[in-house]
Formats: structure tokens, C-alpha cells, sequence
């Protein structure tokens, strides 16, 4: 279904249009006229013949409009959610296909709201009805001169798009932009998301050359696979940067494995917007800094990255480059022109520093001092930004009234300018790595693969007879009553496996070093009597395996995410791993390349790798094995989580010696 008329209407009708100034009706409609919108505007009210000097229709039907002409009105509905469901069935019947839905009363307040909601639902797929909302802050398009929300907002068109899950966020973003002298150009708050979502806006953004960055608030992602698809594309063109709400592991699930208890819906939130090439944001400051950095022409610069400082204090360079340093990032230069520097010398040093080709990136610090004069600095610092359109000028002006003025200034002329220097460097390192990972960035495709017979996992070893079919090497296992013959040429460990030993360790359920028949007979007699209740159960079973020493032990596993798919993870394992924490997460469409840079994104690396002249272990066979470790995940979707634990890594194999499985 287009959205070309959704968000470029020829006409706009408000339903529940009010002649009160307090009600949301009038302030819609009111944000419609004062925003100079060229088309037809229709308050929809029951009664009055006129609302705000304007004809008034008592019904959607009694427009002037012919069937061509419905299919270009957008209609936004600030009535009472009860009344909804027979309005939007109007419109159905009307040909008006174009809808946002201000009113609350849906799903968010449960129970019959939520019926409400997905009766909506319906009617929207029934007749292919693009709505925005409900419980929505509504649409601003300035290219359009549409301001069809009720929050207060500049005409001015810009450069960058806002979607916001939260009304409140999204008006709060809208204020604030207000005082930067900041302008967008769409803000479209999603509301509830029944039907339309930020991948259906994204798909209509990514076609208007007009939008140089899309910048989102999301409180979930409905769709992380496709949203991996279009934004891994759009990446190339324009950044999408998501901050992204509810991340914390207690508003996770119960997990059973290991991988599952260390994973949250923050771990595939962050894996899945790095894979599609996404600037993540922690905070709303993050945001709003971003904001602030934004310039199109530093997106498309492939200059040198050093950031170079002009400071007339000491101690806040000292600061700076030590923030420079924690961003792993290059200090060109920190040119410290003294305390009693005046806007003569800093403008001196402008010059000096931006004629030089090297230059491309520069930091101004001022703090106030006696011979400090930081509103002409200011202006100084702008003709400069100017002067050099093509090189990234920021200022932090460290101070309050003294430095007010300047700031002001700086962000009228839409310099950035920020309170402390640390989130300049911090704010810059973002946007460094969105270059780096836009330039080798492959687009996302899901997986093609073909279905396998789904795996049956009341047995420990059919379950590692399921690795071996994915090339995935196991230590050696064998139920211990199913092999009367042993041999002790190396130690051997005995574990009790099955339903009722997910968590062997923990449970005393494994006994290492055994070197003799005596010693193995002795701990099966022991494990036996503490655990006679459960070896009732035929499922639960003794298995034998050789003890692998002088190995790194990592853990290697998926949890299957419900909007990013299999989320693959490695890192330290162990009876620790969860305590240590030392692990990395990627999505399933992995290949080796990603694979050897996922495992050099881990603390213990320099370990692997072989620190302080010690043999490197076998990196190449655990890349291997994480590789196999997705298509298993991708081709078994009945399988929710997954761990190897420890997968014993050693100079020339990787074996995994222990599994764990949950099935959906």
C-alpha cells in the first residue's frame, strides 16, 4: 500500500474537530492552519456548522470530495475510542484509505481496549487502510507545511526525520529543538503501532532524497529481520541512528541455559542495529547530542579522522585528551593558548589550524577567564565553520551565565556546541563508526535455508549426534554401562546427563581426574545413592568422556530472539561464564569473516591469540564452529536456546563437551 498520500495529503479532514481551545480537536486543527497548509482543511464535527471560522461537517460522507479525491485526504480522528471502529469502517466504505489516530483507549489500557485495537487491525488489512497510531502524538511533514499533531512546532524545513514510539518523548524532542534552532523534516510519532511501524515508514523515508538522517525513539522493534533488511540498505545513503527503551535484562524471560540467562532484549537490540549498520544511543542526552553534531556534509567527508584542540585552559585540554584516548581515537593536535587568550588570539589560531589540509575535525575549548570574550569567540568560531563547510567545528564553552550568550549564538548559527568537551569526543566517536561500518556494511538477507526434521532432545547423546551432523567436533561420550571396556591412557570424567541435570556443576553431578576402574566405580556408587530418585527416570544417565586438558574453555550458543531470530553468542566459558560475562553476540546470517571478528571483540582474546609469546590456540576452529553453530540455529527453528558449555578450545581443535537444549 503507497504512503504517498499518507504523508503528502492534498486534503486533511479532523475528526472531532472543536470549537473548545482546551480540547485536542481545536489544538489539531488550530496546528493546521497555523503550519500553511496549502489543501483543503474539513473539521468533522457533529453539531457545529463552524469551528475556528471555518465550514464544519457533521460527517465524514457529506465531504465534496469524489472517490479519487478520498484517496488523497488524510484523515486524523481525535474523538472518544469507543466511537472509532464505526468511523474507520466509514471511511472503509468511503474509499479513504489514509487515517491517524490521535485517540488513546486501545491496547494500552487493556482488557477491551486491546479487543478494540485488534478489531482495528482487522478492518486495516481487510480494506488496506494505512493508519498511524492510535494513542499517538500524530504527523508533521514541513516539506508539506502539515503540522496534523497537537505539539507546537518550527515551519522550517530540515534535514532530518524523528520517529518516536512516545508521544511524550516526541514532544519533548520537538521543544527542545525549538531552542537549537534545530529543524526537522518529519516528525511522526507511532503510537500503539497497530498497523503502520517504523519499518513501513522507514520503506517511505528511505525513497526522499530530501531526508539526510532518520533518527528513532522505538520502545520495541515488531519486525527486527526486516528492520535488519532496510536499514542495513539505507545505511549506505543515510544514517539511522535508534535509542531504544526497555532494554534491561529484568524484563526478561526465565531462561534454562546458560545463554539464555546471559542474553536480554538489550543484547539483541544492540547486535541486531549493529548488524544493520544503525547508530546505537544509550540515553536521551545521547540523542540529543547527535542531534546537535548532525551536518550532512561530515557524513559523506573521507578525510583524515584526527581530532585536533584549541584550549586556553590546561586542564580542560588535559581532560579532553584523556576522553580522546578512552575512544581509542587520534589527538592531531591540543594547541593551549594560555589563560589570558582573547578572541583575537583564538581567532589567529583558527586560521593557523584550519588552512592546514590535514585538519578536518577540530575542538574549541573555552572556559571564561579575565581576558576571555566568548560571544565575539563565538562569532569567530561560526565565520570559521562557515568559511570551511566541508570540516567538522565544534565548540564547548565550559561555564554558565558567563558563557550563555556565546552558546546561544554558536547554536543559532547551528554550530555544535556542547556543555562538556568529553561528549563532543564521545558524540564524534559515533559517528566515526557509523563511517567504518557503512563502508563494508553487506546488506541483510535472512537466511535461505531449508527446514530440517525437527530434533528430538530427550536424549543428552542424540544431542550431541545433532553437532556432529553440523561439522560441530565432540569429545568423545559414551553411556558408562554401554561400554564395559575403558581405557585409562588419559583421565576420564564422569557426568550424570538428562532432563534433571541441566546444571551438572552446580549439582555435583560431575566428577574429573578419575585415573582408575576403582576410582570411576567409587564415584558411580557415590552419585548413585545422592541421586536414586532421578536415575529412576531412564533419561537420566551416566556418561563417560576423556578429560581434555591445557584448553581454553568458551561457550559457544543461540537464543532465538521474537524480532531478530537466532542471536548467536561466544565468549569465556566454563563454570564462571556467567560470573565473567566476557561475551559477544551476533545475528545467525554469519559468515567467517564476522565469525573471526566476533571472537576478537572478546577480553580473553589476547589469550587465544597467543599474549606474551605463548602459542596461539585454534581460532580458526572455533570461527568454524560459530559459523555451523547458526546454520544449525537458522535450520532447527524449534529450538530456543542452545549452549555448548565449555567448548574446549585447544592449539589445534575446538570440542565441545557439554549441550544443553530448550525447545520451544
Amino acid at each position: 500500500m503507497s504512503l504517498k498520500y499518507f504523508f503528502q495529503p492534498e486534503a486533511v479532514a479532523v475528526v472531532g474537530a472543536s470549537r473548545n481551545r482546551r480540547k485536542l480537536g481545536w489544538q489539531i486543527l488550530d496546528n493546521i492552519f497555523k503550519g500553511g497548509f496549502k489543501g483543503a482543511v474539513f473539521p468533522i464535527n457533529l453539531r457545529a456548522r463552524r469551528v475556528a471560522g471555518r465550514p464544519a461537517f457533521s460527517d465524514l460522507a457529506a465531504l465534496p470530495l469524489k472517490r479519487r479525491e478520498r484517496e488523497r485526504l488524510l484523515v486524523v480522528f481525535a474523538i472518544p475510542a469507543p466511537l472509532l471502529l464505526r468511523e474507520v469502517e466509514k471511511c472503509a466504505v468511503l474509499g479513504i484509505k489514509n487515517l491517524i489516530i490521535i485517540s488513546a483507549g486501545f491496547k494500552e489500557v487493556g482488557g477491551r481496549g486491546r479487543k478494540r485495537e485488534e478489531a482495528l487491525v482487522q478492518l486495516a488489512r481487510k480494506h488496506q487502510l494505512n493508519i498511524l497510531g492510535p494513542n499517538c502524538l500524530g504527523l508533521i511533514n514541513t516539506f508539506n507545511a502539515l503540522n496534523a499533531t497537537f505539539a507546537a512546532a518550527d515551519k522550517k524545513t530540515g534535514a532530518i526525520a524523528f520517529l518516536s514510539q512516545s508521544g511524550a518523548i516526541g514532544a519533548a524532542v520537538l521543544d527542545w529543538l525549538k531552542t537549537k534552532n534545530f529543524s526537522l523534516g518529519y516528525f511522526i510519532s507511532l503510537g500503539n503501532k497497530a498497523v503502520l511501524d517504523e519499518n513501513d515508514v522507514l520503506v517511505y523515508l528511505a525513497r526522499d532524497r530530501r531526508v539526510e538522517l532518520i533518527v528513532a525513539y522505538l520502545e520495541e522493534i515488531k519486525d527486527g529481520q526486516k528492520f535488519m533488511a532496510l536499514v542495513s540498505r539505507l545505511s549506505k545513503h543515510k544514517p539511522v541512528a535508534v535509542l531504544q527503551a526497555g532494554q534491561s535484562a529484568a524484563g526478561g524471560q526465565l531462561a534454562r541455559s546458560h545463554t539464555g540467562a546471559l542474553t536480554s532484549s538489550l543484547a539483541a537490540v544492540k547486535a541486531g542495529l549493529k548488524r544493520a549498520g544503525a547508530i546505537w544511543l544509550e540515553n536521551l542526552e545521547e540523542l540529543f547530542n547527535l542531534l546537535s553534531l548532525f551536518r550532512k556534509e561530515f557524513w559523506r567527508n573521507r578525510g583524515r579522522e584526527d581530532l585536533y584542540l584549541i584550549t586556553n585552559a590546561g586542564g580542560s585540554g588535559v581532560l579532553t585528551v584523556d576522553e580522546i584516548s578512552r575512544q581509542n581515537l587520534k589527538l592531531g593536535r591540543s594547541w593551549d593558548i594560555l589563560g589570558d587568550a582573547d578572541a583575537q588570539r583564538y581567532r589567529k589560531a583558527l586560521r593557523k589550524l584550519l588552512a592546514d589540509k590535514k585538519v578536518n575535525n577540530l575542538l574549541v575549548l573555552l572556559t571564561p577567564q579575565t581576558m576571555s570574550e566568548p560571544l565575539l569567540t563565538a562569532r569567530f568560531i561560526a565565520a570559521a565553520a562557515k568559511k570551511y563547510p566541508h570540516k567538522l567545528i565544534m565548540a564547548s564553552f565550559l561555564g554558565g551565565k558567563a558563557v550563555a550568550s556565546a552558546r546561544a549564538y554558536l547554536e543559532k548559527q547551528q554550530v555544535p556546541v556542547f556543555d562538556f568537551s568529553e561528549e563532543a569526543v564521545a558524540t564524534f566517536k559515533k559517528l566515526l563508526t557509523y563511517k567504518h561500518s557503512a563502508l563494508n556494511l553487506s546488506p541483510y538477507r535472512p537466511p535461505a535455508v531449508r527446514i530440517k526434521k525437527p530434533v528430538r532432545a530427550d536424549d543428552y547423546l542424540r544431542a550431541l549426534a545433532l553437532l556432529k551432523k553440523y561439522c560441530l567436533r565432540t569429545v568423545k561420550s559414551f553411556r558408562y554401562k554401554a561400554q564395559p571396556r575403558l581405557s585409562f591412557k588419559r583421565p576420564l570424567v564422569l557426568k550424570l546427563v538428562g532432563p534433571d541435570f541441566n546444571h551438572k556443576s552446580e549439582q555435583g553431578a560431575v566428577v574429573v581426574g578419575l585415573k582408575t576402574r576403582a576410582q570411576l566405580r567409587s564415584a558411580v556408587k557415590t552419585l548413585s545413592l545422592k541421586n536414586k530418585s532421578l536415575l529412576a527416570d531412564g533419561r537420566n544417565y551416566f556418561l563417560i568422556q576423556p578429560q581434555v586438558n591445557k584448553a581454553q574453555e568458551l561457550i559457544l550458543g543461540f537464543k532465538r530472539d521474537p524480532a531478530f531470530g537466532p542471536l548467536l553468542l561466544i565468549g569465556r566459558g566454563g563454570i564462571y561464564t556467567e560470573i565473567f560475562n566476557d561475551v559477544a553476540w551476533e545475528i545467525a546470517d554469519l559468515d567467517y569473516q564476522r565469525a573471526l571478528k566476533l571472537i576478537a571483540s572478546l577480553k580473553i582474546y589476547p589469550i587465544l591469540n597467543g599474549a606474551r609469546g605463548q602459542k596461539k590456540y585454534a581460532i580458526a576452529a572455533a570461527a568454524h564452529a560459530l559459523v555451523n553453530l547458526a546454520r544449525l540455529a537458522n535450520e532447527h527453528p524449534e529450538i530456543k536456546e542452545l549452549d555448548i558449555n565449555p567448548l574446549f578450545l585447544t592449539r589445534d581443535s575446538a570440542l565441545a563437551a557439554d549441550i544443553r537444549l530448550v525447545l520451544s
